[in-house]
């Protein structure tokens, strides 16, 4: 929610374990900065580190109306991409987030109609309901998020797909939310695609809040060459 959100910025550091329908895993390594912007808006970078076939990759989300704009560059394409809406719902890097989770993982939406619906108890722990409606260009038709009414987190998400089917959970153990700085954050969230069977956990490595962020770091003209500050040492 917006009051549990940074200030300024926040840095960090993720594993990503992606797991098929088979049990086999892929392991990817990402660093991911944010900053809200002199303009109020949010910018979103992820920088992939890990494995060798995905290095450098980078995605970019710039927050916009009437919506977000998104960016991403391969290596071994050599070029920066636009992300157009027909994409949003596209996997990044195989994993089970799309482009449009990130979005919303990060709090970067747009275009949501939304409805508070009564008050639940999730695993023990009284929540806040707030049923969402994405538009046109969404890969969702509704989103049931349910927040933890002590700590401002959101502990479980429900993405529906067209005709009202659920699609894809995500949820998050309020034993892994943590403060940092003046905020909580969860340390680890799990997304499982229904239809496909499928699930990625991310894990927080590291995070900082409040580093300083250069602007240039959410340039797209510069997505290609930027140097990334790292987070975790070597």
């Amino acid at each position: 929610t917006e009051q549990n959100m940074p200030k300024t910025t926040a840095s960090q550091a993720i594993e990503l374990t992606a797991v098929d329908r088979s049990g086999y895993e892929q392991v990817l390594q990402a660093n991911v900065y944010w900053k809200r912007g002199a303009d109020n808006r949010a910018r979103l970078l992820m920088h992939f580190e890990e494995p060798a076939d995905v290095r450098n990759a980078r995605f970019l989300i710039i927050e916009n109306e009437p919506q977000n704009d998104m960016y991403i560059y391969m290596p071994g394409l050599f070029k920066v991409r636009k992300i157009t809406s027909k994409r949003i719902s596209s996997s990044v890097l195989g994993t089970d987030f799309s482009y449009e989770d990130y979005e919303r993982l990060h709090g970067i939406m747009t275009d949501l109609k939304a409805e508070q619906y009564p008050d639940d108890v999730l695993d023990g722990r009284p929540v806040y309901v707030i049923n969402s409606y994405p538009g046109e260009t969404s890969g969702y038709d509704k989103i049931a998020t349910y927040i933890d009414k002590q700590t401002c987190v959101t502990l479980k998400v429900e993405l529906f797909e067209r005709g009202h089917q659920l699609r894809k959970t995500l949820t998050i153990d309020p034993a892994n939310i943590k403060p940092a700085g003046d905020i909580q954050v969860p340390r680890a969230l799990v997304m499982r695609d229904i239809r496909d069977k499928t699930e990625t956990r991310l894990v927080i490595r590291e995070i900082r809040i409040g580093d300083p962020l250069d602007d240039a770091l959410f340039d797209p003209e510069q997505l290609k060459q930027q140097e990334i500050p790292p987070i975790l040492e070597e």
